[in-house]
């Protein structure tokens, strides 16, 4: 029985396995815990270094800040569930590396439970398909830094970004952003625009015009409905603005509730 199964059904014992981490995770702050594992190979001329970080080539700094933070590695929940995180890389929308090599996605327990049951979900009724995650729990300070960096005009910019004076529900480990993969081809589904599409075609309010005029396909458009389906059911709530993006709760409710990753 794979893992994302038992905890389906049994949610009682992840909770408390949550509590454990959180205990857990304590301890190892005291003792200064740090996972190494090697950098990705991409353009690494423009990574962005907190002046704390430890420094060295094979150390992901990312990691270190995580550990400070009660945050869930979800591979080790769900191993099946697939991670590419964009901004670890030169793939995404400023061409710059600012992960630092981050291979691991980590979110707070309560979010990484839900993407697990999206995941079972999912591969219930697709099991050649898997969630493919590109973005998980960002540090305040990158937040700062794509919104310093993207040159927009700020009434579309604040479509797509939240101000660093407002902080993300990603900087609060309560947010997803996720597409499907197929795991017989190993390409991601149709879904019309790319990750990080900053304009009306990403958008879920012009989903069913741009369905008529044909710029939106039938493919696309079920492959969406298809991801909104399984992460809904497993009540992460998804925004108008990105096709991409889900998360647990409100922002006002996130800092409630959780600790703002700086």
């Amino acid at each position: 029985m794979k893992i994302y199964k038992a905890y389906f059904i049994f949610p009682l014992l992840f909770q408390i396995a949550c509590d454990y981490h959180s205990k857990e995770n304590e301890k190892k702050i005291k003792h200064k815990t740090v996972y190494v594992s090697p950098i990705l190979e991409h353009d690494t001329a423009n990574i962005v270094k907190r002046p704390d970080a430890p420094q060295g080539k094979h150390f992901p700094y990312l990691e270190y800040l995580f550990s400070s933070y009660d945050l869930v590695n979800i591979a080790r929940l769900d191993s099946t569930i697939q991670i590419e995180l964009r901004y670890a890389g030169i793939n995404n929308f400023l061409g710059r590396n600012l992960y630092d090599g981050l291979k691991n996605a980590y979110f707070n327990c309560e979010t990484a439970l839900k993407i697990c049951n999206a995941q079972y979900f999912l591969k219930d009724t697709m099991p050649n398909y898997s969630l493919l995650i590109l973005d998980a729990a960002r540090p305040w300070h990158i937040q700062k830094v794509m919104w310093d960096s993207l040159k927009m005009k700020p009434e579309i910019k604040y479509s797509y970004l939240s101000p660093p004076n407002e902080a993300s529900l990603h900087n609060y480990g309560c947010a997803v952003d996720v597409t499907i993969l197929d795991l017989q081809t190993g390409k991601e589904l149709d879904m019309g625009t790319g990750f990080d599409h900053f304009g009306k075609l990403s958008q879920l309010i012009y989903e069913e015009e741009f369905l008529k005029t044909g710029e939106l396909s039938q493919q696309a458009y079920n492959n969406r409905k298809l991801l909104r389906s399984v992460m809904q059911k497993a009540k992460l709530k998804p925004i108008n603005s990105e096709w991409w993006h889900f998360s647990i709760c409100t922002k006002p409710e996130a800092v409630m509730r959780f600790k703002l990753i700086r």
